[in-house]
This record gives C-alpha cells, sequence and structure tokens, in this order.
C-alpha cells in the first residue's frame, strides 16, 4: 500500500466535532485511503455510497428522525461520491 501524507493528518482530525472533507481528482486513492483507515482502526462505521440511487434518495428531503436511523450507532460516517 502506498503511504499517504494526508492519512495521519486526518486520522489526527478524526473525532473532533468537525466534518471532515477530502477531495481531489478522480482515481488518486481517495476512498482506498478511507477504507485504510477505518480497517486499520476498526472503526464503527456507516459507508454510505451516493453514487447508488438508493442511497442518494434516502439521503434528499430527509428528516432528522430518518437521518438518525439510516446512522444508527455509528461513531463514523463516510458519503462516498457526495458531489452527486
Amino acid at each position: 500500500m502506498i503511504s499517504r501524507i494526508l492519512k495521519q493528518e486526518i486520522v489526527d482530525s478524526l473525532f473532533q466535532q468537525k466534518i471532515i472533507v477530502l477531495i481531489g481528482p478522480r482515481q488518486v486513492g481517495k476512498t482506498t485511503l478511507l477504507k485504510e483507515i477505518i480497517n486499520e482502526r476498526q472503526l464503527d462505521s456507516k459507508w454510505i455510497n451516493a453514487d447508488e440511487p438508493d442511497m442518494r434518495a434516502a439521503l434528499t428531503n430527509v428528516t432528522s428522525t430518518q437521518l438518525a436511523q439510516l446512522i444508527g450507532t455509528n461513531k463514523l460516517i463516510v458519503i462516498d461520491e457526495a458531489q452527486l
């Protein structure tokens, strides 16, 4: 696995009551990096792929109750392809 400069910065920023936005060109390893961080630290997470129509629908015009049900008890939420 290629060591990435931002990896430690992302890890250090987790659970600081902030949203972390990872942006960059296509096919540079953003998703791979996030999966690596989650797997290494065995984080209780929910992965949402907004590339999937059902996930986009679940995030559109959602109430706080519906959002809470979607998130569940997970401590970390990743929204992949969020630009969609």
